[in-house]
């Protein structure tokens, strides 16, 4: 129940292309910025593996929030690789 109402509070955004094997996602959390990171690194996998492929980060990047007030934001750059 608890990991349902925490993961309400943490939400990723769709995958944009960038480069012909790069992909971004954007995620935002009420939690803090490792709860926002977390979500993006979970839809970027989840991504690779429905191509049967897993998941190489290139980068990330997150902007401070204040928990409970406005959400961080996190932008996780990833690579889907065999």
């Amino acid at each position: 129940m608890l990991c349902a109402l925490l993961s309400a509070c943490a939400g990723s955004g769709e995958i944009t292309q960038l480069d012909r094997d790069t992909y971004m996602v954007t995620a935002q959390s009420r939690l803090g910025n490792s709860a926002g990171a977390a979500a993006g690194v979970r839809q970027a996998d989840a991504y690779c593996k429905e191509r049967g492929k897993r998941m190489q980060m290139t980068g990330a990047d997150t902007s401070d929030g204040v928990i409970g007030v406005w959400p961080s934001k996190s932008v996780v750059m990833f690579k889907c690789v065999a």
